[in-house]
């Protein structure tokens, strides 16, 4: 799934670095996907989250205040992070942010009593934070090392970065949760991960120290740019796609431990199944994603998604592990589809502003999903009517996806009319 951290965007402005390599798996891609997989781990971590939250007995509302509280963060100071930290140097800049998540991590362990609320905000807030900028920083480099032609399967590749965390945590973690003390004790465990996060970036460090120069035409992520971006590039429809693609993503990370306990399923059997499935999709296919025809595509993906989701609300138990199957084969296909449709259609000029509109949706999806599964289950829907919001949220996709084509088609007859 898509990522804060891992998701495909450009830098604002142009970089300094020479032109991207001919091979996609050059030494920076591979130690920049290293240091993300380790540092997605803190994410990763919080699949459990929401039950955490329940157990200190946190009502639904807040429960879904918290969970959205560090992507708000990350939205709100990306694009502080873009403009002023990629400019300047960023090894230190991600060092930093490296070393406060760690100790973020670590500090859940000492929350409780009756602020323990306000306490969890306040951590939230600060990780996501640092979130933004270590984020900001990593994809400026990951866009300069994607060859071009090779966009779907770079943006295929680097996803792995946050698949591998969810395929290894959640199943290493659920036999072993009552050793730790609860989930408290896992977020602190997974503090050690900051460690190898930090080691890459010595080999690193020499691309690090070159600052990022702002375009000729001084062009930052400003609003005019945004708005422009937004309503002029021709991707208002696949940005809304991306919202709520990604939506109904957070939502399944999230809930899928709630959901689990009400149907008699394994939350680990769920991270593991579909993560493995997107990895041998991608892995096997990668080299034939940049030619599948986009739009029968990413149509037929929303809707198998739509069925997952309401199968796995609704459906019987023995159902699980091959909706599972089936839903990390559409999150598999449809996600790196997605992501390339803003990258290719846009002009080199373009291909920053829109992109980073792009990860602003992410970053708006991870804080709006959290609120709307808290509403649901305070409304007393359940965890059932989570998901059936997410088979909502993934059918609402493809209905953006559907408009986009349109739109295209009648663009190109008005055009040849005229001609």
């Amino acid at each position: 799934m898509p990522s804060v951290a891992a998701s495909p965007v450009a830098p604002v402005g142009r970089p300094a670095s020479p032109e991207p390599p001919q091979t996609l798996l050059s030494r920076d891609f591979i130690l920049l996907f290293c240091m993300t997989m380790f540092c997605n781990s803190f994410i990763a971590v919080f699949y459990c989250f929401e039950q955490w939250l329940e157990t200190m007995t946190i009502s639904p509302n807040w429960r879904g205040v918290l969970l959205s509280s560090m992507f708000a963060m990350v939205l709100l100071f990306r694009p502080l992070a873009s403009v002023y930290l990629l400019r300047r140097g960023k090894l230190l800049a991600m060092a930093i942010s490296i070393v406060i998540s760690s100790c973020v991590m670590l500090a859940y362990t000492y929350v409780g009593g009756p602020h323990a609320i306000g306490l969890i905000w306040v951590l939230r807030i600060v990780q996501g934070i640092a979130l933004a900028v270590f984020s900001s920083c990593t994809v400026a480099v990951l866009v300069s090392c994607i060859p071009k032609g090779q966009s779907a399967r770079g943006f295929a590749i680097f996803s792995l970065t946050m698949l591998l965390p969810y395929s290894i945590i959640p199943a290493a973690a659920e036999p072993i949760l009552p050793l730790l003390g609860g989930e408290a004790g896992l977020f602190a465990i997974s503090a050690l991960l900051g460690i190898p996060s930090l080691l890459m970036l010595i080999p690193l460090a020499p691309r690090l120290r070159t600052p990022e120069m702002p375009s000729e035409d001084g062009g930052g992520l400003s609003r005019r740019a945004l708005w422009q971006s937004v309503s002029h590039s021709g991707l208002f429809f696949v940005y809304m796609a991306c919202l709520t693609f990604s939506i109904m993503t957070i939502l399944a990370i999230f809930f899928i431990k709630g959901l689990c306990s009400v149907t008699g399923a394994h939350p680990a059997w769920f991270f593991s199944i579909y993560t493995l499935t997107i990895i041998l999709v991608r892995l096997a296919g990668s080299n034939r994603l940049d030619t599948l025809p986009r739009y029968r595509v990413t149509l037929l993906c929303s809707l198998v998604l739509t069925f997952c989701m309401l199968g796995l609300a609704w459906g019987p138990l023995w159902a699980f592990v091959p909706l599972t199957c089936l839903y990390g084969l559409g999150l598999g296909l449809l996600y790196p589809l997605l992501a390339a449709a803003v990258y290719d259609r846009s002009t080199p000029d373009t291909r920053s502003i829109n992109s980073n509109v792009m990860m602003a949706t992410f970053d708006a999806s991870g804080m709006l999903a959290p609120l709307i599964g808290g509403m649901v289950v305070d409304a007393g829907f359940g965890y059932r009517g989570v998901f059936t919001a997410t088979a909502i949220s993934v059918g609402l996709c493809g209905c953006c996806m559907l408009a986009d084509r349109l739109r295209m088609s009648l663009r190109e007859r008005k055009q040849n009319a005229e001609l």
